[in-house]
């Protein structure tokens, strides 16, 4: 549907709800507003700058800047209930930069916590969460204790949602070029090898031969990453 091209109908014109049996509002492109951006799209109101709303406003009938963009119209799948799409498409471009920040804390629990909290983001199809995580992943040294290993399967296990990935590719690969395969590790092993194997063949073969070259594995070990590289026409690396 075409729209008549005035301010009203760009999506930078927002009104108070006060406002909305008229035709007045504000172009929130105004630098004016930007320090309160957060609050206003979050409330829905300008309640914590009203007088500059009310200084600021005019008739939205009038012709448009060059700035104008006409709002983007979301359609409902059939049957989904309105508020739930609308909650999940609000997760999708979330904000969790606080989320993130715990994943660093010095407190394991608060870790844990934080990862849970943020599985439901990479889950939904938040993007800024699943690369948080990534980075997160990619900086931890080896896996040296069980408890390391349950918090590292956990993330694993987000990042299975994301297996066509190359980050996620790479994130697996990461953690067997820099956790040694022991008693304490087998499990971590188990379920990054598994996790490997249903990824893209042609994503997680050359990433997996360049392993002999970074680390000495057990003829056991070897022969399982070789299983799930499944390269032997590669016979080369096997031997190095």
């Amino acid at each position: 549907m075409e729209l008549d091209k005035i301010c009203q109908n760009c999506s930078s014109f927002f009104q108070d709800s006060k406002d909305l049996e008229t035709d007045l509002g504000v172009c929130l492109n105004d630098d004016v507003f930007e320090p309160f951006l957060d609050e206003i799209m979050e409330n829905a109101d300008f309640s914590n700058c009203y007088e500059i709303y009310l200084k600021k406003r005019f008739d939205g009938g009038r012709e448009p800047c060059d700035q104008y963009e006409e709002p983007e119209f979301i359609e409902i799948p059939d049957g989904q209930d309105i508020n739930a799409y609308l909650h999940i498409e609000h997760m999708k471009h979330q904000n969790v930069d606080e989320i993130i920040k715990y994943l660093y804390d010095a407190d394991n629990k608060i870790v844990n916590n934080a990862i849970s909290v943020i599985s439901k983001y990479v889950y939904i199809g938040n993007e800024s969460a699943y690369k948080g995580l990534i980075k997160f992943y990619m900086g931890l040294g080896p896996a040296e204790s069980l408890e390391d290993v349950y918090s590292r399967m956990k993330i694993v296990d987000i990042l299975s949602s994301k297996e066509s990935e190359k980050n996620t590719i790479d994130a697996y690969v990461n953690e067997l070029a820099r956790t040694p395969s022991n008693n304490t590790t087998r499990q971590l092993y188990t379920e990054i090898l598994k996790r490997l194997s249903r990824c893209p063949h042609e994503m997680v073969q050359e990433p997996l031969l360049e392993l002999f070259s970074k680390r000495k594995y057990s003829y056991k070990i070897k022969n399982r990453i070789m299983e799930v590289a499944r390269a032997s026409e590669t016979d080369e690396y096997w031997y190095k």
